[in-house]
């Protein structure tokens, strides 16, 4: 992809001629453009083309009234690159945007959170697992998720997700393969390890077992010894 730093300025009559134009392609390579007025840019979000609707998806400049428009397209691709694009810039907002933008960042990312399709939802908790400031909310959601997909790497490793999160996770039930996520983070907490131990869950527990981080309290190492005799994985 050609950075903007290397095209030639083009002109606002020349932006809206080229948004017009028949061939898909010249249509794609303008909604790339991070130096267009934000009327253009909003006008390709609703173009007939996906190949349009997904390059303006991506492109950093679009204005939020356009991602809006984006969260309900109809196309899966143009919706998991703006999953990808949200995630991604939502980390790097300074403090004069969070006032400004955050709100509406946020509420793109809950929107995607809903996705209907399992993948955007899925791209959306890769994106956002290693974000300590992440709305709480959204993490949440995408914890509790029937994909395993989508679940697992918030369950993982989201520092969002506190031991009370936790907690109600595993006793409401995770997507299946969940709790072994659980027990895969770092430093997982003792009341968290009970919990795991409750479940019966020989997977989880052989994860949690094999966790050097995990604080394991010793009654339930004892019982877990105890135990391992028959369950061959531990």
């Amino acid at each position: 992809m050609t950075s903007t730093s290397t095209l030639k300025t083009i002109t606002y009559d020349k932006a809206r001629e080229l948004a017009r134009a028949s061939d898909a392609k010249v249509r794609t390579d303008l909604a790339r453009r991070s130096d267009l007025r934000s009327e253009i840019l909003y006008f390709l979000a609703d173009d007939d083309s996906p190949d349009v609707r997904r390059a303006i998806a991506e492109n950093e400049a679009t204005p939020d009234k356009a991602n809006k428009l984006l969260v309900a397209d109809a196309d899966e691709g143009v919706r998991t690159s703006l999953a990808a694009k949200i995630a991604r810039l939502a980390p790097n907002l300074n403090a004069d945007e969070q006032n400004q933008i955050r709100q509406t960042t946020h509420e793109l990312l809950r929107d995607l959170a809903q996705d209907q399709i399992a993948h955007v939802r899925a791209v959306l908790s890769k994106a956002l697992k290693d974000v300590a400031d992440a709305p709480p909310d959204v993490i949440k959601r995408l914890a509790v998720d029937p994909g395993i997909d989508v679940a697992s790497p918030v369950l993982e490793f989201s520092p969002v997700l506190t031991d009370d999160d936790l907690l109600e996770i595993i006793h409401t039930g995770p997507a299946i393969g969940g709790l072994s996520s659980i027990s895969r983070r770092h430093a997982v907490g003792e009341s968290v390890a009970d919990a795991i131990v409750a479940t019966s869950d020989e997977d989880a527990i052989g994860q949690l077992i094999s966790n050097n981080s995990a604080q394991i309290r010793e009654e339930t190492l004892d019982r877990l010894v105890e135990q391992a005799q028959d369950v061959e994985l531990w």
